[in-house]
């Protein structure tokens, strides 16, 4: 009987808690998470680590929520401290190389979604991922041949559709541009970003529509095209296009 009361004063003392299971604190940390209570979320998750050291689920989660707050050497340090415990996990290579495209290291990225893809052939958001890498250093073939293979896993990934249409208008193939952004457009009717890029590729191409595809990313509230409105619409100039 001693022992047991001995035991539990010393969880109180040392956590401040009743002897609450490394899990208890993951789940409330996951839960403060989902409310965008980031700051909340990591001091639970360190209330996990610190009974368990080697938990690689709050590791994880913690990386996430330090993600969301800007903090992303945070988010790669809490990475690499998961895959050191577990090393065949294709998410967390993929939420790794997600950052690293964030601060523009597009080789160190592309080597975690080859990672994760090693792991798990049919990760369409690695495919996404290393589409979106090999966009940015110019290897739009590459980018092309990622985005078709995201497309056969996961037919409904609008973003897809979007970064696709992008290649091909960065490469002048204007009809195929718009048969992406009207796919992407399709999956996600309020898709802002999707009728600006859109109109652009119309008005490029001499297409009609483009003013009304900027009109209707303003109507959701996009500000950014009024630019392109003042450019292209404002004096009956949507056919101007290819300058």
């Amino acid at each position: 009987m001693k022992n047991i009361v001995f035991l539990f004063f010393t969880c109180f003392l040392s956590l401040g808690i009743f002897c609450q299971k490394a899990e208890d604190f993951l789940e409330t940390g996951i839960a403060k998470e989902a409310e965008g209570n980031y700051k909340a979320a990591i001091l639970e998750y360190n209330k996990a680590l610190k009974i368990n050291a080697h938990y690689t689920e709050a590791y994880v989660n913690r990386g996430i929520s330090k993600a969301f707050l800007g903090d992303y050497r945070g988010a790669i340090a809490d990475y690499n401290h998961a895959l050191g415990i577990n090393p065949n996990a294709s998410e967390t290579y993929n939420l790794r190389g997600e950052i690293h495209n964030i601060l523009g290291e597009y080789q160190e990225a592309i080597h975690d979604f080859n990672q994760t893809l090693h792991l798990n052939k049919k990760h369409a958001k690695a495919y996404y991922n290393r589409g979106n890498s090999n966009q940015a250093i110019g290897h739009y073939k590459r980018a092309i041949k990622d985005y078709l293979k995201s497309i056969s896993i996961n037919k409904a990934f609008p973003e897809v559709f979007f970064e696709l249409g992008n290649v091909y208008t960065m490469q002048g193939i204007y009809t195929d541009a718009i048969t992406n952004y009207d796919q992407s457009i399709s999956l996600k009717t309020d898709f802002a970003r999707a009728y600006i890029a859109r109109g652009v590729a119309k008005i490029k191409s001499g297409e009609q529509g483009g003013c009304g595809d900027f009109t209707k990313a303003e109507e959701l509230g996009d500000k950014t095209v009024q630019y392109m409105i003042q450019l292209y619409c404002k004096k009956g100039e949507e056919n101007k296009s290819k300058e």
